[in-house]
């Protein structure tokens, strides 16, 4: 029973930890596919996990993982991009800069 209940406890850990790396590399595709379209540079091409959300949308219930990341705009580093990442949904990724926010989905 002990052996059952530990196979289970690790096989759900083991799906929870991949769907945080499928999260991760779609959020760091589409925040590359962003930052291209408006000029912008990703640093270090990479995002980092800022939160996970509970969802309880009419559309949608179940959880977002929310990215952040920084970009290199002529230079000088900004900060202030995000990326949500829900199931059945489209990305949405918020990049502010000076002139205000950029909202995309893709």
């Amino acid at each position: 029973m002990t052996g059952l209940l530990l196979l289970c406890l690790f096989g759900f850990g083991g799906l929870a930890w991949w769907r945080l790396l499928q999260g991760k590399e779609r959020a760091r595709h589409v925040a590359t596919l962003a930052c291209r379209q408006h000029g912008l540079n990703l640093m270090d091409d990479t995002v980092m996990l800022d939160g996970i959300k509970l969802l309880d949308d009419e559309e949608i219930r179940g959880y977002g993982l929310r990215y952040r990341f920084d970009f290199v705009h002529e230079g000088i580093l900004r900060q202030g991009g995000s990326v949500m990442i829900r199931p059945g949904a489209r990305a949405t990724v918020i990049i502010t800069t000076t002139s205000g926010q950029l909202i995309e989905e893709f």
